[in-house]
């Protein structure tokens, strides 16, 4: 399927539907050879799919959103070039949601703190959904959908923040199960059994907000 036939399901006074050229991201920034590479094997369209702003949607401007575009990648099928992504996302002053296609599948990704990515899903079930008062709002909403498969804007910072510290104390948890599991001092093994049993704890407070 040919990215130009996707909408994923926006209304139609924000869609745009115009191809970019690739150059434009890489001949004059400063990048490296491997991103370079990127844009040039493992993307071979990239589109404008909409863009999302007050005149468009109805919607004002919030203190730090004036405008999201919603760029379409139509991938080579040789992986999700997150590096070449992430240039963009640093290139372009508006937001940016990302569509990556590859035959009849699509993957959506936004850039916070870093980019957060759905699942492979198919076109035709990837939908966005523009929620919010706000501009602000509004990308936040997108963000969570992204991240949290819902469209909530509420609170969006806090359960991302509170996501990632999860995402954090399982790693640890899982690292020190390990290596008590493998401690036979027994001093050790007791000592690790307390770090273990506070990030359980913390996990358990975390879960619980």
């Amino acid at each position: 399927m040919g990215s130009a036939s996707v909408t994923l399901g926006l209304p139609s006074t924000v869609l745009v539907g115009r191809a970019m050229p690739k150059k434009v991201f890489y001949e004059h920034l400063k990048t490296t050879t491997a991103i370079k590479d990127e844009f040039v094997h493992r993307i071979n369209r990239i589109e404008m799919i909409a863009a999302i702003k007050e005149t468009s949607v109805h919607i004002p401007a919030g203190e730090t959103v004036a405008e999201i575009d919603v760029l379409g990648m139509q991938l080579s099928g040789a992986g999700v070039p997150h590096d070449a992504i992430d240039q963009i996302a640093k290139t372009v002053p508006n937001k940016l949601l990302f569509a990556c296609l590859e035959g009849e599948s699509c993957k959506l990704l936004a850039k916070r703190d870093k980019l957060y990515e759905t699942a492979w899903l198919p076109v035709g079930e990837t939908s966005l959904e523009l929620r919010g008062a706000t501009l602000d709002e509004v990308w936040s909403s997108l963000c969570s959908q992204v991240v949290f498969g819902d469209a909530n804007p509420c609170e969006f910072a806090g359960r991302l923040s509170r996501r990632n510290e999860l995402v954090s104390l399982r790693a640890q948890l899982e690292k020190l199960q390990k290596k008590r599991a493998g401690e036979k001092q027994i001093a050790k093994r007791n000592a690790l059994w307390d770090e273990i049993k506070t990030i359980e704890n913390r996990i358990v407070e975390l879960e619980a907000q």
